[in-house]
């Protein structure tokens, strides 16, 4: 029987190196079992999942609904995504979920994130997370944080949008502080697609940037 069920939706871009996976295998030797859905699509907004993501609401019990919305919607159009996020937000309480903002990191520039973009999708995500009470999961800032504390670091795949296998384990090990308070010292080559050196290191990034930052 697992813990914890999670739903996945808008754009499917956290599945890029199977992070929902990574956090359930990783979460797994720490203690954690998890279940999770996906109603998400790549490219998509959260307008275009919404509909069978509350339809996955009333029919399955799940303890958070991770929500993220197409890439540049934030930017482009504030209003629409804060609308889906409310509904979404509504939705997952009145079927006791805790409603959850993903806030990744895409924005880059030749391969490192591009502070200045990423600061205006991160106000945008925190904003939407404070209007519905949800929890921030901010693997974008995550990002940041990891290429100043980790010489040499690369976490985008050879298109420089979406994640490498190390982006996705630092995302997942994000995930995994975030919603559980895990910090993920037990690793295994069995549990992740990154089994580099620096793995360790970007699992201590990880937890260090969730305990010291608002």
């Amino acid at each position: 029987m697992c813990d914890i069920c999670i739903l996945y939706a808008g754009n499917s871009f956290i599945f890029t190196g199977d992070v929902p996976w990574q956090l359930k295998s990783l979460a797994a030797r720490h203690g954690v079992e998890i279940a999770y859905r996906d109603v998400s699509a790549g490219g998509a907004t959260l307008t275009s999942s919404r509909a069978n993501a509350i339809k996955e609401m009333q029919r399955i019990r799940f303890d958070y609904v991770v929500m993220q919305d197409q890439s540049r919607r934030p930017l482009n159009d504030i209003d629409g995504f804060l609308c889906d996020v409310r509904i979404l937000s509504v939705a997952a309480k009145e079927s006791g979920a805790m409603p959850v903002l993903y806030n990744p990191a895409w924005a880059n520039i030749d391969g490192k994130p591009d502070e200045k973009l990423q600061n205006i999708l991160t106000a945008a995500y925190k904003q939407a997370a404070h209007e519905n009470d949800a929890i921030l999961v901010n693997a974008g800032d995550a990002w940041v944080y990891a290429y100043n504390a980790i010489p040499n670091l690369s976490l985008y795949a050879e298109d420089m949008f979406h994640a490498n296998d190390a982006g996705a384990f630092l995302t997942a090990c994000v995930f995994a502080a975030t919603l559980f308070d895990l910090r993920i010292d037990d690793i295994s080559q069995n549990d992740n697609h990154y089994s580099d050196s620096n793995a360790t290191l970007l699992a201590q990034a990880a937890w260090d940037f969730v305990q010291t930052t608002p």
